[in-house]
């Protein structure tokens, strides 16, 4: 298998969105609760912002923050840049963001540590821009974690690697490493949610499935899921797309009502010492 390539497969073109239906819609209530009290002009970074759609929407709702993306990923920074949506972006080193120590109020992270060879290297970085006090939430999909179904199906070597092959995944984290992680950086855990329990979980490995069905199909050995499901949008038409958003909505309620029980996708808030 070839090493994933991120410049093929740019996340976040689409508009993140607060609607039920939509699959950001946990997340972004998430972040946006881990900002709140934060003053006016206040700093907030999204380090792997992609195409901007979390920080874009998080502008749009809180014009008052002085919002920031970075990506290492010059095709993504180039696609952010278009919207003209008073987001400052700039393209980063994996190991090395562009911004000065203790300079920002807020940083975001959705969908990164599981990509990282170090993931210690991202969360050290993180730690240096922010400001004492300052807020860090990320949202960690933990593969190894004794909820998680991934880790469950690997036991029986099925689907072993689609994760990896599709979206870049190559760290499995527990619950627990991951917490342990962070907090060995100079952070105390302020808050902890989790996300999609069960149906959300089964949707995921359907989607994967479908992904690599797909390749196989087309001899492909790597697949954008957010082009995958646009596509699939335009060919299904207006019945494909309402049950998407019936069975988006599910796993929306499902992780609302489940939010503090613990489930392998991790929404973790923690403070800078």
């Amino acid at each position: 298998m070839s090493e994933f390539d991120y410049e093929k497969s740019i996340w976040g073109y689409g508009d993140a969105s607060l609607k039920l239906s939509s699959p950001t819609s946990f997340r972004l209530r998430q972040s946006l609760s881990a900002l709140d009290g934060l003053p006016a002009r206040a700093k907030v970074l999204e380090l792997g912002s992609g195409a901007g759609q979390f920080i874009r929407e998080i502008k749009r709702i809180r014009p008052d923050l002085n919002c920031y993306g970075c990506d290492i990923s010059q095709h993504a920074i180039n696609f952010a840049k278009k919207s003209n949506d008073v987001v400052q972006y700039d393209l980063s080193e994996e190991k090395r963001m562009p911004y000065e120590s203790n300079s920002f109020d807020a940083v975001l992270i959705y969908d990164v540590l599981e990509h990282v060879v170090d993931p210690g290297s991202i969360i050290a970085e993180v730690q240096r821009v922010l400001k004492v006090g300052g807020r860090f939430y990320s949202f960690v999909p933990c593969e190894g974690d004794p909820l998680s179904f991934w880790n469950f199906l690997r036991k029986f070597d099925i689907g072993t690697n689609l994760t990896k092959q599709f979206a870049g995944h190559i760290n499995r984290f527990s619950r627990k490493e991951l917490l342990k992680l962070i907090e060995s950086y100079g952070f105390a855990k302020d808050k902890i949610r989790y996300s999609e329990h069960v149906l959300g979980q089964l949707l995921g490995i359907a989607s994967f499935f479908s992904m690599s069905k797909f390749a196989k199909k087309n001899n492909l050995e790597q697949v954008n899921n957010e082009q995958f499901f646009y596509d699939l949008d335009k060919k299904g038409g207006g019945a494909f797309r309402l049950v998407k958003d019936v069975i988006n909505s599910l796993v929306t309620i499902e992780s609302i009502v489940f939010s503090r029980i613990p489930s392998p996708n991790v929404h973790l808030v923690v403070v800078k010492k």
